[in-house]
């Protein structure tokens, strides 16, 4: 609904300008801006769908940027490590990217609060098979804020290769209460479309 507001908005806006030169101009060349007006929109707005870019550093200072990673199907857990549902869900995660990591996906853990000392300790003492990131204070909550105020951990993304959200699951996905909440076979099924997309 956005995308069509701003792209009649731009229309028109486009379009008056094009009228006002050529009434002084004299010259019609309307239907031939027309097509070239509709290339320069549908650019304006490629990336109107996709989720907000960021960049983190994981606890083993690779640096991850969601715009890079474009072509993959990533699933953000935001997280914490005090958090307990957090570090429940921490086994399907694994299992998740171990199931499908070969085939262009990646689970990101994005930590809310820790340092990367904290991640790291942590990582001693929990199997992870993912990268954890970790960021500023200030980093994290425009972050947390520009994905649509996440309020709550754990939660999670799915963002397929085109960069767009096609997922968003707040509390932990446990394969014990997908009887009950059906989340894990759902994120599952979410994956192997997104993966098979192009």
């Amino acid at each position: 609904m956005i995308r069509l507001i701003i792209k009649s908005t731009l229309i028109f806006l486009i379009n008056f300008i094009i009228a006002s030169e050529n009434n002084t101009s004299g010259v019609n060349t309307v239907e031939s801006s027309k097509d070239s007006l509709d290339s320069i929109i549908e650019i304006l707005l490629d990336d109107i769908n996709k989720v907000p870019d960021f960049s983190l550093y994981s606890s083993d200072d690779q640096s991850y940027n969601i715009r890079n990673l474009e072509g993959n199907v990533i699933l953000l857990n935001f997280w914490a490590t005090w958090c307990g549902p957090c570090r429940a869900e921490i086994p399907e995660l694994n299992e998740i990217q171990k199931l499908y990591g070969d085939e262009n996906f990646i689970v990101l853990g994005v930590s809310i609060s820790d340092t990367k000392k904290a991640l790291k300790d942590f990582m001693e003492i929990y199997d992870v098979n993912y990268p954890l990131l970790y960021g500023s204070t200030k980093e994290i909550e425009k972050i947390l804020i520009d994905y649509g105020g996440i309020y709550s951990v754990p939660t999670s993304i799915l963002i397929n290769k085109k960069g767009e959200m096609v997922f968003n699951y707040p509390g932990a996905i446990l394969k014990e209460y997908d009887k009950w909440d059906g989340a894990y076979s759902y994120l599952n099924t979410k994956i192997q479309e997104a993966l098979k997309d192009s």
